[in-house]
């Protein structure tokens, strides 16, 4: 147990230092080099300009899925791994949800674009309720994803190569596209792994009392 706590607080100690890293030293030289190099290829600029983000609805018709198959599964009276994951995922997204929501408006930090746009403002503007070009930090697809990605590392650890490249390819295209920072997904992956340890603890957790 002690060294669980201490594995725990080294990682949250890693990340905190490697998204001060990026945040001082990485974001702002990678962001106006994928703005140069990439972006200036009018094509892909125009296809990324105005990508419409569906996470909500992911979110929406991922739970009510997952809970609809948890239900059917328990009225068949099977007890499996399989049941605890759609369980599982019912719960966990759109607690994830949520989380990046507080988070995002507790920092408040501008969003890439609009900084490149701005490059004098200020990189965190606390509590912008409402404002869609502050809401960088952390990413809300990572957060999201994330414990999509490990609650399929867990359950069926079969496939684990292609999660992996799943979510690297999730992480590489939000960035390339300049829709967040590299602070962003290092943040939002860890905030993911969070909410998904912490959900899975306390459904788990349930579910064997009940």
């Amino acid at each position: 147990m002690a060294w669980r706590s201490m594995r725990s607080l080294g990682l949250m100690l890693l990340v905190t230092v490697l998204s001060l890293l990026a945040i001082f030293f990485v974001d702002a030289p990678a962001a106006l080099w994928i703005k140069a190099h990439l972006l200036s290829y009018a094509p892909f600029h125009d296809y990324t300009n105005n990508l419409p983000s569906h996470l909500f609805w992911v979110v929406l018709i991922g739970s009510t899925f997952s809970f609809s198959f948890y239900f059917y599964l328990r009225r068949l009276g099977e007890r499996s791994p399989r049941r605890d994951f759609f369980l599982l995922i019912g719960v966990v997204l759109p607690m994830a949800f949520l989380a990046k929501h507080v988070l995002k408006l507790l920092f408040g930090r501008i969003g890439v674009r609009l900084w490149l746009s701005n490059p004098e403002a200020h990189q965190a503007h606390w509590f912008q309720v409402g404002k869609r070009w502050y809401d960088a930090f952390p990413s809300g697809h990572m957060v999201v994803f994330m414990t999509v990605f490990m609650a399929l590392w867990q359950f069926y650890p079969r496939w684990r190569r292609w999660y992996l490249a799943g979510m690297s390819l999730l992480a590489v295209a939000l960035v390339a596209t300049n829709y967040h920072y590299v602070s962003d997904v290092i943040a939002g992956t860890y905030i993911g792994m969070l909410v998904y340890w912490a959900t899975r603890w306390a459904v788990l957790r349930e579910r064997k009392r009940g």
